[in-house]
């Protein structure tokens, strides 16, 4: 089957664009031919070293002339990305057997296939305001995109794909529409080993913008008392403010020394802190899913999270000490940290749980299931 898939762009170097690569091995591996569209030229290079390895398309389609990373703070660059990106999927139709859109918080409609991560709509009750965006530019743009995919979504509806049950529910309450839960996957086997974890150490991995709250971290590192802290993830220009914001609590709360940041690091050097760290902290609330946090848990870290979203409703089963812990408040987080970092025996039993309960995130599921997603849709159109 030739199939093209489309995102905005993969040089955002974050969770959706690992799923869009996902969506191209897992494809590819299943020996259709793949197409990649996007607004902008991927920055491959950058990708391989954030990512690691994975399957590149069989070909791209990029519009070449459109930098959209760099002037997202313009509004005619929004908006003209906007419409290239609609222009493009009506044009795709016509030419591939099954368009997949995993940009579907743009676009829900066109594509046969939309993947969901979390709903533009919802974005303003749940304090996620994009880092190059204002709340008040932001709602301007949020009634706009709702004028316009409401004739989208009478016109030609994809089949919708999202995250976690826990988005499931965000996406029947603001899109009214249904949509199945695939999981993004993880190689679980990559993370999964035998080390002997001796340090105190809390691993968070996140990209370095607001709406992650990393903010939280330093408040929870100044009421533990011995554990120290490493924050992991992607910077650009968008996330100045946020790191210097973490860098000034974490001096204002006297934890400068137990709170170290890591930035735009390897893959590989990633791996060796998962695999060295004991507890995975994870401070987002109403978080859609958070991947990392099973590529930890793989890694036999026992997870500590917000007591909301796909964490909390998928990943730990709303089970309380079973494949991790969650908390509502800076002082419950602390205490939970010090109890796994004091009591091995809990720590070795719930790392254990969490490890196993990774492998049911594993890659081979996320194909499979898909797998039989392409092949109903295949059939429908026949």
């Amino acid at each position: 089957m030739n199939v093209v898939v489309t995102h905005l762009s993969l040089n955002f170097l974050g969770g959706e664009e690992r799923l869009c690569l996902s969506f191209i091995e897992a494809l590819k591996l299943s020996n259709h031919k793949v197409t990649l569209f996007t607004i902008e030229g991927t920055d491959w290079a950058s990708a391989d070293r954030f990512f690691g390895g994975f399957v590149r398309p069989d070909m791209e389609i990029f519009q070449k002339s459109l930098m959209i990373r760099h002037n997202l703070l313009k509004t005619s660059t929004l908006a003209l990305t906007y419409a290239k990106y609609i222009t493009g999927l009506i044009k795709l139709q016509r030419e591939y057997d099954l368009v997949i859109n995993t940009y579907g918080d743009m676009v829900n409609s066109i594509a046969d296939v939309a993947y969901v991560h979390f709903p533009m709509r919802a974005t303003m009750d749940y304090s996620q305001i994009p880092a190059f965006s204002s709340p008040v530019r932001w709602a301007m743009y949020c009634r706009i995109y709702d004028l316009v995919t409401s004739i989208l979504d009478r016109v030609n509806p994809s089949f919708l794909l999202t995250n976690s049950k826990f988005t499931q529910k965000i996406v029947r309450e603001y899109l009214k529409r249904e949509s199945l839960v695939l999981h993004p996957p993880v190689n679980a086997r990559l993370y999964a080993n035998k080390t002997v974890k001796s340090e105190n150490l809390v691993i968070t991995v996140s990209k370095f913008t607001p709406k992650r709250c990393l903010y939280r971290i330093p408040l929870i590192a100044k009421n533990t008392q011995n554990a120290k802290f490493v924050i992991v993830g992607g910077a650009d220009e968008y996330s100045t403010r946020t790191i210097a914001d973490l860098r000034k609590v974490s001096k204002e709360c006297g934890v400068e020394n137990r709170v170290v940041l890591m930035l735009n690091i390897q893959r590989s050097r990633l791996v060796e802190l998962l695999t060295r760290a004991k507890v995975y902290l994870h401070v987002m609330p109403s978080e859609h899913f958070g991947i990392s946090i099973i590529e930890a848990m793989a890694a036999g870290c026992v997870p500590i999270v917000h007591r909301s979203g796909g964490p909390w409703v998928d990943t730990l089963d709303q089970n309380q000490g079973k494949y991790g812990f969650s908390y509502t408040t800076i002082g419950e987080a602390a205490l939970l940290i010090d109890n796994v970092m004091s009591d091995e025996k809990l720590r070795m039993e719930v790392s254990g749980a969490a490890q196993k309960r990774s492998f049911e995130y594993d890659e081979s599921m996320f194909r499979k299931n898909m797998q039989i997603i392409v092949d109903k849709l295949a059939s429908n159109d026949g």
